[in-house]
C-alpha cells in the first residue's frame, strides 16, 4: 500500500499556477507569473489576492477582491520612501462577504484542480469585478478608507492622498493635521512630506 502525497510547496504552487491560468482565460491581465487584476479606469484596477494556508492534508485559498488604485498607491509610497507595487490592494475585503453562499476553496490531493479554479475565476469574473467597478472612482472609495482608519495599516496615508488627488487639499491639510496631532510616531515620516507638497514646495 503506497504512502498518501501529502500536500506540499510544489502542491500549492501547482495549484496557484492553475488558478491564475483560469484568472487570464476570464479575461484578467497577467503581469506576473502569480499575479493579475483587471486595469479599469483612472487607474484603478481590479485587486486579485489568494491568500493560502497549506496544510499537509490540503491548501486552502481565501480569496479576497478590491481595488488598486496606481495614483494613491504611487503618492503615499513615494513619500515613504517606498517602492511602489502593483501587487498590494488599496481597499479590498474578502470575496466570502460577497458571496456568502459560495463553497470555500479548499484544495486536496483528490480535488479537480482545474474544475475549481474555473470555479475561483469565475466568481472573480462576476461577482469580484462587479465590486471592484462598484467602488472604482476616488469619490466611492473614499468613505470606505475613511472607515478603516483607525486600524491605521497605512489607510490614514490612503486617505490623505485620496483627498489630494480629489483637488481636496484643504480637506486633506486639515485630515493630516489632527491625525498627526494624537499618532506622530506612527505619522510623521508621512505627515511633513505630504505637506511640503500641499505648500508648493
Amino acid at each position: 500500500m503506497s504512502a498518501i502525497e501529502h500536500c506540499d510547496a510544489a502542491f500549492k504552487e501547482a495549484v496557484l499556477l492553475k488558478c491564475y491560468e483560469a484568472l487570464e482565460v476570464e479575461g484578467f491581465t497577467r503581469y506576473r507569473k502569480q499575479e493579475v487584476d483587471w486595469p479599469m479606469e483612472n487607474g484603478f484596477h481590479c485587486w486579485v489576492g489568494l491568500n493560502t494556508s497549506l496544510e499537509r492534508e490540503y491548501l486552502d485559498i481565501n480569496p479576497f477582491v478590491g481595488v488598486h488604485v496606481a495614483p494613491i498607491m504611487k503618492l503615499y509610497t513615494s513619500l515613504k520612501g517606498r517602492k511602489y507595487s502593483r501587487n498590494i490592494s488599496t481597499y479590498a475585503v474578502h470575496i466570502g462577504e460577497l458571496a456568502p453562499h459560495e463553497q470555500a476553496f479548499r484544495f486536496t490531493r483528490k480535488v479537480d484542480v482545474a474544475a475549481q479554479a474555473t470555479r475561483l475565476a469565475r466568481l472573480y469574473s462576476d461577482v469580484g469585478l462587479s465590486y471592484a467597478l462598484s467602488i472604482g472612482t476616488y469619490e466611492r472609495l473614499l468613505p470606505l478608507l475613511q472607515a478603516r482608519v483607525p486600524m491605521l495599516g497605512a489607510y490614514p496615508e490612503r486617505v490623505a492622498c485620496c483627498l489630494y488627488l480629489m483637488g481636496r487639499k484643504e480637506e486633506a491639510r486639515l485630515f493630516v493635521e489632527e491625525f498627526l496631532l494624537d499618532h506622530r510616531d506612527y505619522f510623521e515620516r508621512f505627515a511633513v512630506p505630504f505637506s511640503r507638497i500641499l505648500n508648493g514646495q
